[in-house]
């Protein structure tokens, strides 16, 4: 019988979390949100930087080689880092199957890449992309190489290493881009040697940190439950994909580049607060239900107080979002992009009920039902494709309205469809979301409708939007804290939250 190094045993073992896994899940959040707050601040700087070392046409470059690559890199993981840090037990034989499944699909895909580097070419008409498109492809396979290694620190918790390994590497790649840039003159060059040496310095320190190692797969028989896993997460993340493009290649081509433009602006602010919160706290309450899949009672106090926990803050976002809309255009964009506040009006609707919509998720992976999943994302895609047709009629303010009202359609058949083969019923999730969506939308009924300053005011001069928003912005964080606060007392079910969690989060701190 093969043995196994005892540090990859260790690594592999994920016993030892469910003794303290609240607070483990409270320092995941908290660290990933700041890690995101502090990737951002990085990133601004970064790029007000190279702004000034390149020319416009470098960046532009470098994003057409880039469409390119992260349509492929879609595909890159597979799903199969989830499976990883999904799976309840785990052995030495799948995580080294999966590692190799890993490398293989990335070199693969590079391959495709470097196929696809002369039609690139040929469509911008820039002979420069062809080269552009082969060095970027090298990302692939080096950030598949750790892969195993970074879903193997996320299924144990381990968020110092994790987050720092991400910050470093960036640290690094952005040094490097600037000084390419800056000292050595390589033009779009440096973009490019930016993410590759993001790309490598994250898998190095990824295999540092993690003390497991790949080695010869025995018995490929364990791997095959997590590789149908990996492959319907992978489906989902293509149609995701797919259907988050689909509105901006819709109102480029019947709209033209100016309503495209304006809708883009709105929708990056609309995406920012979200990816601050979503994404960092999918990555710790993930691993946490994972944990919990086989206990039904946990697993469903747990959902639920989570639950409840992103519907506050989502419905929070949604509320100063609405409210903000002019002001945060004028003073993010500037005065003549006023077009874009009724956009991002529309778009913020949409928050209040996208944010618990996106919890369905954790259910489907959490435990183990990645091809339901799928499934319901063919169904939603093209509830979602259908809206945007009907949008376009109203210019891409309309389109923003429609995705808004589909996602309320959805709401309903996404909980009773996410809930039907989970410990959790359609009415625990209803009764959860409703009273705090409500509160959120009372609160900025009452605070949209008083004109304090007229929009041509808000809209055209950065002081009268400072004003604005120095007023409006804490009557809406004290009217929906009220509110929230009257509805969790008048809920059942979110009745005593806070004496819930802090529980959870505190338990068996030492």
């Amino acid at each position: 019988m093969r043995l196994i190094p005892s540090a990859s045993e260790e690594a592999l073992s994920s016993e030892h979390l469910t003794r303290d896994l609240g607070r483990r899940t409270a320092s995941g959040g908290v660290i990933a949100i700041g890690t995101q707050v502090l990737v951002l601040l990085m990133q601004l700087g970064y790029m007000a930087m190279m702004a000034r070392l390149l020319q416009p046409e470098d960046f532009g470059l470098v994003a057409m080689a880039a469409s390119v690559t992260a349509f492929v890199g879609v595909f890159a993981d597979m799903g199969l880092s989830m499976a990883t840090i999904q799976r309840k037990e785990l052995d030495h034989d799948t995580v080294s199957a999966l590692f190799f499944l890993n490398l293989a699909a990335g070199f693969v895909l590079m391959l495709v890449t470097w196929l696809m580097a002369p039609l690139a070419a040929w469509t911008f008409n820039d002979r420069r992309l062809l080269d552009l498109v082969l060095v970027l492809a090298l990302a692939i396979p080096i950030t598949a190489a750790g892969a195993q290694h970074k879903a193997l620190l996320t299924r144990n918790m381990q968020w110092p290493s994790l987050h720092g390994v991400s910050l470093g590497s960036l640290l690094c790649g952005f040094a490097v881009g600037i000084a390419m840039a800056w000292v050595w003159d390589f033009g779009y060059w440096s973009l490019a040697a930016a993410t590759l040496t993001t790309a490598s310095v994250g898998t190095v320190g990824q295999w540092m940190l993690s003390p497991w190692r790949p080695s010869r797969v025995g018995n490929w028989k364990g791997s095959r439950s997590a590789i149908n896993f990996g492959v319907n997460l992978s489906a989902f993340n293509a149609i995701n994909y797919f259907h988050r493009q689909a509105d901006n290649i819709l109102i480029g081509y019947y709209l033209g580049s100016a309503q495209l433009g304006f809708y883009t602006r709105a929708y990056s602010i609309f995406t920012l607060p979200i990816s601050l919160v979503n994404g960092p706290l999918a990555t710790a309450f993930i691993p946490a239900l994972s944990r919990l899949q086989t206990e039904s009672s946990q697993w469903r106090k747990a959902f639920l107080d989570m639950l409840a926990l992103v519907t506050i803050i989502g419905s929070a976002i949604a509320a100063s979002l609405f409210v903000l809309a002019a002001p945060l255009v004028t003073l993010l964009l500037g005065p003549s992009w006023a077009a874009s506040a009724k956009i991002l009006n529309y778009l913020s609707l949409s928050i209040f009920v996208s944010t618990p919509l996106s919890a369905m998720g954790w259910i489907y992976i959490s435990l183990e039902q990645t091809n339901r999943m799928f499934a319901w994302s063919i169904f939603a895609t093209a509830m979602i494709l259908a809206a945007f047709a009907i949008g376009l009629s109203d210019g891409a303010s309309g389109v923003a309205l429609a995705y808004s009202v589909v996602i309320y359609v959805l709401a309903l058949p996404s909980f009773w469809y996410a809930s039907r083969k989970a410990p959790v019923s359609m009415g625990d999730i209803s009764k959860t979301v409703f009273p705090i969506v409500g509160a959120g939308i009372v609160s900025t009924t009452v605070l949209w409708l008083p004109p304090y300053w007229s929009s041509s005011r808000v809209s055209e001069s950065p002081v009268d939007a400072i004003g604005f928003v120095l007023v409006k912005f804490p009557m809406v964080a004290g009217l929906y804290c009220v509110l929230v606060g009257l509805a969790c007392v008048i809920s059942p079910r979110n009745r005593g939250l806070v004496l819930r969690v802090i529980p959870f989060l505190s338990r068996n701190r030492g």
